[in-house]
């Protein structure tokens, strides 16, 4: 029986290829279809964006979903109440570059501790097209904000400057951290919470037309999920020369289960 067969040594991880490994030099089959899936869920996102983009465009007052805006505007006009208020209002300043502009510097900082080079590429890079998103699509659609708003704002309407910095930054805290799997899952529901409760403060504020939010959320995750499709080559390509002994930290750092590895042991499934 070969020294591979038998059972795992200090320096060998075993690799289940029925589990979408996310380590760069563990590019599986499995890997590379999830890769797909989230590719094809960041493509229906942004192409919902741009649609309503487009739409904004086109006609800035009265777009072909205005009736669906001034519904939901009417409903959270007659809906508001003063608890709910005040949690609104509290998640305006975390949405704000107060909070957002610490947090994602410190994640940074932490992914240069780590040395991990392509998440740190990715969420910077995931920030970058975000916040390019922001003020010229603002600019171009020059869409009023509804009127019965309550809290300060500025600029244009669409899209939503909240919605689009809370989804990629914690959908890019996600992407960034954790590996795919069960953990990314589990965190990827709490993202969606975030972005979710951000889209709904800025309407139930009155700061926001409910589609300036929902594209908001879309680009958001689409521009956080399809920036690490994109650079998940660049991935791989660190993955197969970083040395031993830093793979192994990078991969205990990450949380990942069962042995460290050095050399990859593949189970039968």
């Amino acid at each position: 029986m070969s020294t591979e067969s038998s059972s795992p040594s200090p320096v060998d991880e075993v690799v289940d290829p029925n589990e979408p490994v996310a380590d760069a030099a563990h590019d599986s089959m499995v890997l590379r279809r999830a890769r797909r899936r989230a590719a094809a869920f960041a493509a229906v996102l942004l192409c919902i964006a741009v649609v309503a983009t487009a739409s904004v465009l086109a006609d800035p007052v009265a777009p072909w979903f205005q009736p669906f805006d001034d519904a939901v505007s009417e409903w959270a006009q007659e809906h508001r109440s003063a608890p709910f208020v005040r949690l609104a209002e509290w998640l305006d300043v975390a949405g704000s570059v107060v909070v957002t502009v610490p947090l994602r510097l410190l994640a940074i900082v932490v992914l240069l501790l780590r040395r991990r080079w392509t998440q740190l590429a990715i969420f910077v890079t995931a920030l970058v097209l975000s916040e390019l998103c922001i003020g010229p699509l603002k600019a171009w659609t020059g869409r009023e904000r509804p009127p019965v708003g309550i809290v300060e704002t500025s600029n244009a309407s669409f899209p939503s400057g909240h919605s689009i910095a809370a989804a990629v930054t914690a959908f890019g805290l996600v992407v960034a951290f954790l590996p795919r799997g069960r953990r990314r899952l589990r965190w990827g529901i709490v993202a969606t919470l975030v972005a979710a409760s951000m889209a709904w403060s800025r309407v139930y504020l009155g700061a926001h037309w409910a589609s300036d939010t929902i594209a908001g959320v879309c680009f958001g995750v689409g521009i956080a999920i399809g920036t690490e499709v994109l650079l998940e080559g660049a991935r791989t390509s660190v993955g197969e020369h970083v040395d031993p002994d830093s793979a192994a930290l990078d991969r205990d750092e990450r949380g990942a289960d069962g042995p460290t590895s050095i050399r990859r042991v593949t189970t039968d499934p």
